[in-house]
């Protein structure tokens, strides 16, 4: 249903008596018509609601008379004046096109509602005319509107619209029906080009690849040597000749043995190949990444001493790390540098992890100026190990490039040296 306004459809229009004093509209000419109401202040001085909203926002007081209002409730609402509108005669708005003129206007259609109604009525009728527009049942496809009483005759043309194969009775779209006849349908029947007879899609392909006697095949002992082809209904009597094909079935053993063998070393290579990874993915692991922080100015007036930026989690290995790093620093003896930790997030353990790793903040605007420091540490639980005095906060500003800082991160597991004894 497209917008429109009640003195848009008006068969006649209404007395001057029925407009808001300050937009010179109807005070109810909004549809729904509920969503209108006819309000006045004490001393009279209408206006329709959407104006007293904007009023009362503006200034607690009536536009014209000036007089005190705090609020819609109290004014007065005119029932007698609703009452003689919802009585006024419009056109159903279905008479109209569902589009306007460039200026606006709404377009008579020939074809529209003729029905002349009350605007109390508009609601109603609306609900059960048959000339409203309506979208295609196949609207993914089909953008066509049209009134709801050439629904019918638009649901025959549309090349949209479902069918059901009068073979198979698959649904298929209309415009598409050929090629389902063509290329899909199982059922309907084709011949076969070797043995003539007819069968369905689906059926006719095992048929030529299972069944058919005309069709030309290789012999099963292709593989072992015997390279001629007859027709299906040829093979028994040629299986019969050189002694049962006993030399080609000789053949064919030895080469699937051969082939065997040959999958059971390249088998046997790979779980090889596969323990030796393992091993190498927890011994020599390293993460080399950057991690970039935005909207830095913010985050640095917001986080205090010993408040903590944290970084996404990331693995070494079978290790896994985060970084936490405190803008103003850890604690009081750090304050304005930036203390940076590198953080071993695991369960405690008796086994420790012996780990090198740096952090460089980058100089975008000068990477031979960029900052580094590195440092290696045994973790053996939950702790970060780094830097307390990283850099003074108030150097950072040079490395700080559309309100954004990254570090550079190289983090090493290194393996732990395994002692053999023999007392």
């Amino acid at each position: 249903m497209f917008d429109f306004k009640i003195s848009e459809i008006l068969v006649k229009p209404l007395k001057d008596d029925y407009v808001c004093v300050i937009c010179s509209d109807y005070v109810l000419n909004h549809y729904p018509i509920e969503s209108s109401q006819a309000l006045s202040c004490k001393n009279g001085h209408l206006m329709c609601k959407l104006c007293w909203d904007k009023q009362l926002a503006l200034r607690k007081e009536c536009g014209i008379c000036r007089i005190k209002i705090n609020s819609i409730g109290e004014l007065c609402r005119n029932i007698f004046l609703e009452k003689a509108i919802r009585g006024k005669k419009v056109y159903c708005p279905n008479l109209y096109t569902d589009f306007r003129m460039n200026d606006g206007e709404l377009v008579i259609d020939e074809q529209g509602c003729k029905e002349i109604i009350t605007i109390d009525q508009i609601e109603t009728h609306l609900a059960q005319c048959e000339y409203g527009f309506i979208g295609c049942k196949n609207s993914i496809e089909c953008k066509a509107k049209f009134r709801k009483n050439h629904q019918e005759k638009h649901e025959e043309q549309c090349q949209y619209s479902i069918i059901n194969c009068e073979h198979c009775e698959e649904p298929v779209v209309k415009d598409k029906y050929a090629k389902h006849l063509e290329d899909d349908c199982n059922v309907v029947s084709l011949e076969c080009e070797h043995c003539h007879n007819k069968y369905g899609r689906r059926d006719l392909l095992s048929h030529i690849r299972n069944e058919c006697k005309e069709v030309v095949i290789d012999c099963i002992y292709k593989d072992g040597g015997c390279n001629k082809r007859i027709k299906r209904c040829d093979l028994p009597t040629h299986l019969k000749e050189n002694n049962n094909h006993i030399f080609f079935m000789q053949t064919l053993i030895n080469k699937h043995r051969i082939e065997t063998e040959e999958s059971d070393r390249v088998i046997k290579k790979l779980k090889n190949d596969y323990s030796e990874l393992e091993k190498r993915v927890d011994v020599n692991s390293r993460y080399r990444g950057s991690w970039t922080i935005e909207n830095w100015e913010s985050k640095l007036a917001t986080h205090n001493n010993n408040e903590r930026l944290k970084s996404p989690y990331f693995s070494v290995g079978s290790k896994n790390f985060y970084i936490g790093l405190y803008p103003n620093g850890f604690n009081d003896s750090n304050n304005n540098h930036f203390s940076i930790f590198l953080h071993l997030y695991e369960k405690p353990s008796f086994l420790s992890t012996n780990v090198k790793f740096s952090f460089e903040l980058v100089n975008n605007n000068d990477l031979s100026k960029s900052h580094k420091m590195e440092k290696t540490n045994i973790y053996s639980e939950n702790k970060g190990s780094g830097f307390g005095r990283f850099i003074e906060t108030k150097l950072v500003k040079d490395f700080v490039t559309n309100d954004k800082i990254t570090f550079n991160i190289d983090v090493e597991v290194i393996p732990s040296e395994s002692k053999l004894l023999t007392k």
